[in-house]
């Protein structure tokens, strides 16, 4: 008997990774960030007045975010990349942006990034925000849908949309980017993006760098210019109950009182 359970305990585990292949692979956990910090947010205007810093603005800054020097120090004595950067609201964690850095010269235990990017992480001024570094592939291609049709009718506004990327680090999927023609500031969607293959991505494809790139850009039909669904025609059988309906009502006015 117990070199019958011995042989079928060998054979347990001889086929154990056979089934592991067929029923498919486990999803790898999510990779721990090589630094990670937790920093008091400001938005980019207040520090700018603050600073006076006239050369910070949020049309200029794109999506870039504003980190102390103590963070540079520390990961470039750690001989770590310091052009990814991944950041989310403690409090609310669910939604996670990517960016890239504008400058190292905040306060030290402070950092500041534009305000409608201070809005999609639920934060508030003086918020707590967890920075991390991060790793995301050079984009190839991102998907755009305005929110309103207004932005279709700016003349220009794939180069608008283009030169507004100009100043942005990266594209994080499922994000609300800002188009701003001079008069009016629109709101895309980020619907879509694609790294150039082969390259690490941390991100689970939900992120790509800007950096000296040729993006290839799809603008989807504007939210408020979706197709309506036709209307639902009646059933035959349901037609023909009336039809029916109609002879007999007819019938009855037609016989002698």
């Amino acid at each position: 008997p117990k070199r019958m359970r011995a042989l079928l305990l060998l054979v347990t585990l001889l086929l154990a990774p056979c089934a592991a292949e067929e029923g498919g692979s486990a999803p790898q956990p999510r990779l721990r960030p090589a630094f990670s910090t937790r920093l008091s947010t400001y938005s980019i205007k207040t520090a700018a007045e603050k600073l006076g810093r006239r050369d910070w603005s949020e049309l200029t800054q794109g999506n870039k975010i504003v980190l102390p020097q103590r963070v540079l120090s520390q990961l470039q004595g750690r001989s770590l990349p310091y052009t990814q950067f991944q950041i989310c609201n403690p409090e609310c964690k669910q939604q996670r942006l990517y960016t890239g850095p504008l400058d190292f010269c905040a306060a030290d235990g402070e950092c500041y990034l534009p305000a409608w990017m201070m809005r999609q992480l639920k934060l508030k001024e003086g918020g707590t925000l967890s920075v991390a570094t991060a790793q995301f592939p050079s984009g190839v291609f991102a998907r755009f849908q305005p929110h309103s049709s207004d932005f279709l009718d700016v003349s220009n506004h794939y180069y608008l949309l283009l030169k507004t990327l100009d100043h942005f680090a990266c594209l994080t999927a499922g994000s609300t980017i800002r188009v701003t023609d001079g008069s009016r500031t629109h709101l895309l969607d980020v619907l879509e993006v694609r790294g150039k293959p082969g390259q690490s991505d941390a991100s689970r494809g939900r992120a790509i760098d800007l950096t000296m790139v040729e993006l290839e850009v799809d603008i989807r039909p504007p939210k408020d210019q979706q197709p309506k669904k036709p209307a639902a025609r009646p059933q035959p059988e349901a037609a023909d109950a009336a039809d029916g309906a109609g002879d007999a009502a007819g019938d009855g006015d037609a016989a002698p009182a």
